[in-house]
């Protein structure tokens, strides 16, 4: 996917959550907590900011399972996991916020791995 493509569509889905109803919301905002990220993805939703908000939020889950495992090193494992959890944890709480407030949000180094899973 090229960037035109990319621009398009984050145009397109923050068209569409300016009109979002509560379940768009609540699956958006579920979509940042740990492995309740699939939810979205099983439940199908047609809507592309939701869409966007569970590839982060799967991006998220798995960025944190990489930390744990790098968690378990000695020493510079521990600083980079910890680094690493701290950037999960705020990066979910902001991405939480933002989609219960029906915004869409571009996840900083996250947003660039999610557009890559064709999932949805």
């Amino acid at each position: 996917m090229d960037q035109k493509e990319t621009l398009e569509k984050i145009k397109s889905a923050i068209e569409t959550t300016k009109n979002t109803s509560f379940l768009s919301k609540f699956l958006a905002a579920i979509s940042y907590v740990g492995v309740f990220c699939f939810v979205p993805l099983v439940v199908k939703v047609k809507d592309e900011g939701v869409n966007i908000h569970a590839r982060q939020g799967m991006v998220l889950f798995l960025a944190e399972i990489i930390f744990t495992l790098i968690w378990v090193i000695p020493f510079i494992g521990w600083i980079v996991g910890f680094i690493g959890w701290i950037f999960c944890i705020i990066v979910s709480l902001i991405g939480f916020i933002q989609s219960l407030s029906g915004r869409l949000f571009t996840a900083p180094f996250i947003h660039y791995f999610a557009d890559k899973i064709k999932i949805i």
